[in-house]
């Protein structure tokens, strides 16, 4: 399990463009195997689902010092109370970042320490690296080279101005649509739920009443909500998952198959969806690895382009 990181490559790039890892790959050596290491990066996930949730809830949102913000390579980053902090390739794991760090996209937008505002910058795209990958994947600012083929709408949220919200419409199970109301995903009064992106947060979580309707429909496909592996080495069909954005059309869908929908675990593969008791949803690192992604404040879009990182 062991990746010794000052070998790993960083090729030229142009100005402001960082080459980014999974954090797994620094820090796998920890761990026996695979499991362990996963176990790992479930609790915490689930840690900073919480920490999230409870920073909405107590209304703090980043304005309030609460949210901490990663940024790659040697560029400098500050804390909640603007207190700068030197980090460097080599600094990571829990003593230097707790499991609540947010990471890239925790907080971005009007606060002067975020990333995109130290940069200078309207749009920023990225791909962000899977988990069983140990290339370097890339992140940069003011331009995209990625067409933008489909695109989410950027909602503003008064009480909560530098999250990332997004609209979503509909989810589909392969051609099976999750029967609830668009409106279930709006903003309720004094702007709580709502749809977040957070690439800090491992998984997708969405709140429990509407999980079980999910859950519900993806069992009601061929194999229940875990596959179990073939001992012959034949390979598996996957379930996929369609999310929908401001309507139903091939421009305003994100398809997830495969790694981005299930996670193997013990020889399972297990739907990597979390159903919990909060009323926001959180769209998940794992559901948008290997997906091109261009944030444009400017626009208030976030675009989506399939295996734009291969």
């Amino acid at each position: 399990m062991s990746l010794d990181p000052t070998k790993l490559p960083d090729p030229p790039m142009p100005s402001y463009t960082f080459t980014v890892y999974h954090r797994d790959v620094f820090e796998k050596y920890k761990f026996k195997d695979y499991n362990s290491l996963l176990e790992n990066r479930l609790a915490r996930c689930n840690a900073r689902a919480r920490y999230l949730a409870s920073v909405l809830e107590s209304q703090n949102g980043a304005q309030g010092g609460e949210m901490l913000e990663l940024v790659p390579k040697s560029t400098d980053i500050f804390y909640g109370d603007h207190r700068p902090v030197k980090v460097t390739k080599d600094q990571t794991g829990e003593k230097n970042f707790s499991a609540f760090t947010s990471g890239i996209l925790g907080v971005g937008r009007a606060v002067q320490y975020s990333l995109p505002t130290q940069f200078g910058g309207h749009v920023m795209f990225m791909c962000l690296p899977p988990f069983y990958s140990g290339k370097g994947s890339v992140l940069s600012f003011h331009t995209s080279k990625w067409p933008r083929a489909t695109s989410a709408k950027l909602l503003f949220n008064y009480r909560y101005p530098s999250f990332y919200y997004v609209n979503l419409y509909k989810d589909f199970i392969n051609d099976l649509e999750v029967p609830v109301s668009p409106s279930w995903w709006k903003f309720k009064p004094y702007m709580s739920s709502g749809v977040l992106v957070d690439t800090g947060t491992s998984f997708t979580y969405f709140p429990n009443d509407f999980y079980v309707v999910f859950h519900y429909i993806f069992r009601a496909e061929p194999f229940d909500t875990c596959y179990k592996e073939d001992p012959s080495g034949r390979g598996l069909y996957f379930t996929i998952v369609k999310l929908y954005f401001g309507s139903v059309s091939s421009s305003t869908m994100l398809l997830l198959e495969k790694e981005q929908v299930v996670i193997n675990y013990r020889g399972l593969y297990c739907l990597a969806f979390v159903g919990w008791d909060r009323d926001q949803s959180v769209l998940g690192m794992m559901e948008l690895q290997g997906v091109g992604l261009t944030f444009d404040t400017l626009a208030n879009t976030l675009s989506f382009d399939i295996d734009a990182c291969d």
